[in-house]
């Protein structure tokens, strides 16, 4: 069967967040494409309950990548879908591993950008595409194009009453667990949203238990803050940064979240080529860029928002 024509259709999309965030366009592009067709994901569990969000997968295959045996049972519940089509948006060594056995033991024709599948975009150098246009590179084969998305379906009312009739700006000044090199520091942060707070903005932190240490300096010193802290998935996120006058965030999962709601997003992020790429896809993206995290100073962030006009209160 010719994969323009696919009645089964199966996405391979496992995580970290920031990367199922690049991934949702392509994701949502795949439906419009195929609005007529069964499409089921493999996926790790933690991420099914946002997945179940978007309201376009039939079924789920949990894929926590544990084990030899889990690997083999996975490839086996593939092979047993008989999918017409099977599009990889990981394109991981353990995907191309699961390709290798799926060309042997069934039919279905495989999209991705690795040496065992049938459709095979090649990645050009890291820095010189950004991971969605990457996606969106490799889906041309299935002739799938980039389309107006539309995030509604993030909306949350709980969202919407943590920030109601307050001007804010939401910070993230937390990072995943390896990634402290990311990490601009916390006393300056606190530096910051104490600046912000006396311009009259309300400042809402959003995080995970892991950045407690991040947010303490905030919490110790900012009166006027909404804490979030271990209260945001995804839609809170969303919501509140599509309320919110200004995002301010490292180069972290959560961050490509809020960056979704096309509000001006501020990246406080390390200054090399695959930075610059993945973080200045969106138009509403704004880059500090810096070699060292640490020399990024809090009057050179203040400069930054008064110069290009980001807030109406600091100029």
């Amino acid at each position: 069967m010719s994969p323009f024509n696919s009645k089964k259709i199966l996405i391979i999309k496992h995580g970290s967040l920031g990367d199922i965030v690049f991934a949702l366009e392509p994701i949502l592009a795949i439906q419009n494409k195929f609005d007529h067709s069964v499409i089921d994901l493999v996926t790790e569990e933690k991420f099914v309950s946002f997945f179940k969000k978007i309201k376009i997968f039939d079924q789920f295959i949990i894929d926590n990548r544990i084990g030899f045996f889990s690997t083999l049972s996975i490839i086996t519940k593939i092979i047993a879908g008989k999918y017409d089509l099977i599009i990889d948006l990981q394109n991981s060594k353990r995907t191309n591993f699961y390709h290798f056995f799926i060309k042997i033991f069934s039919r279905s024709r495989i999209n991705g950008s690795r040496s065992f599948v049938h459709d095979r975009y090649i990645i050009p150098p890291q820095g010189k595409e950004s991971p969605t246009q990457g996606l969106f590179n490799q889906l041309k084969l299935l002739d799938i194009n980039l389309i107006d998305t539309d995030f509604s379906w993030l909306l949350s009312d709980k969202g919407n009453q943590s920030v109601a009739n307050k001007e804010v700006v939401l910070v993230i000044p937390g990072v995943s667990k390896s990634g402290h090199a990311k990490q601009w520091p916390p006393n300056k942060y606190q530096q910051l949203c104490s600046f912000l707070e006396s311009k009259g903005y309300y400042v809402c932190l959003v995080g995970t238990k892991h950045d407690a240490k991040s947010f303490q300096p905030i919490l110790d010193h900012c009166k006027n803050i909404i804490n979030l802290i271990d209260k945001s998935p995804p839609e809170i996120i969303y919501t509140i940064a599509s309320k919110s006058k200004l995002i301010i965030t490292n180069d972290t999962g959560p961050g490509h979240i809020a960056a979704l709601s096309k509000v001006n997003t501020l990246w406080l992020a390390l200054d090399n080529s695959v930075t610059k790429s993945n973080l200045s896809f969106r138009q509403n993206s704004h880059l500090i860029l810096k070699n060292k995290m640490e020399d990024l100073t809090v009057s050179e962030v203040q400069d930054y928002i008064a110069k290009n006009k980001l807030l109406e209160k600091i100029n």
